[in-house]
């Protein structure tokens, strides 16, 4: 549940932001949901550590921080990838539910790679 709140105050970050780019300043979709997505995950990744994840240790970590620079990249990729898509196939038309679209798929991804990955509880898997 924490991750969970943490995400939807991103995702109101990031698709707030990437709308208001590409409708007031004419920036095309992709360029913006990018602009959008980092500006929210360097927010996530504070409160995730923080916050969401209490197992590990509660600090911030340059390795953690790290790996989630890369899993926020993988993110990213899928997150273009399915805004360049619907981008194509719709004429950009709704913006806004293609910037919902990619942020939703970017979210299981995020999740999986922040879980499994990031912020690991390493100590349980050494025991």
């Amino acid at each position: 549940m924490r991750f969970f709140a943490v995400t939807v105050v991103g995702v109101l970050i990031d698709i707030a932001l990437a709308y208001a780019l590409a409708a007031y300043f004419g920036m095309p979709l992709w360029l913006a949901a990018s602009i959008g997505f980092v500006t929210a995950a360097s927010f996530n990744y504070v409160a995730h550590q923080l916050w969401s994840f209490r197992n590990g240790p509660r600090q911030l970590s340059a390795d953690r921080a790290f790996k989630y620079a890369g899993a926020a990249l993988a993110t990213l990729v899928a997150r273009i990838a399915v805004v360049a898509l619907l981008e194509t196939l719709w004429g950009g038309e709704p913006a806004l539910l293609i910037l919902i679209l990619g942020a939703g798929v970017s979210f299981f991804v995020n999740f999986t790679l922040s879980k499994f990955v990031v912020f690991a509880d390493r100590t349980r898997e050494a025991s």
